[in-house]
């Protein structure tokens, strides 16, 4: 018969022989698992979508019956050149004016810009803060913006 001093000792390296494999099986899976977790490469931040140009059009000039079919925009002087398009000023001093004979919808930007229309008022302004009755010309004011 084994004494108790052995089958002690037999137990206690049972134990750890069965811990250290435990601990051994426990890092190799963790490792596996990891693994096959890869993450894939995305696209965010590089998607790109047309949009068209109806859908920048203010609420005002579509409630006025303008439905815009096309852009300019611009800084210094801006002239449309054709009927339904959004005359787009920039944050500076700007000329917006209308060439087309058809109603359009001009946006000044921050400054003091000049609106210059056709057809008897017809076309419609959305205009900042800065610009003075006087700079506004055969052109119907709808909004004013900061």
């Amino acid at each position: 018969m084994r004494s108790r001093r052995d089958r002690t000792r037999r137990r206690t390296g049972l134990f750890w022989l069965l811990l250290v494999a435990a601990a051994g099986f426990g890092f190799v899976t963790t490792q596996a698992f990891t693994a096959s977790n890869a993450v894939p490469a995305t696209n965010i931040g590089q998607f790109t979508q047309a949009i068209a140009p109806s859908q920048l059009e203010p609420a005002e000039c579509l409630s006025g019956g303008i439905t815009v079919t096309s852009i300019v925009a611009g800084a210094g002087t801006i002239t449309s050149t054709a009927a339904g398009q959004l005359v787009l000023g920039s944050s500076g001093v700007d000329t917006l004016t209308d060439n087309s004979f058809g109603l359009d919808c001009m946006v000044g930007g921050a400054g003091a810009d000049s609106f210059n229309g056709l057809n008897k008022g017809g076309d419609l302004c959305v205009v900042s803060a800065a610009t003075t009755v006087p700079n506004i010309k055969k052109c119907t004011v709808v909004a004013t913006r900061p």
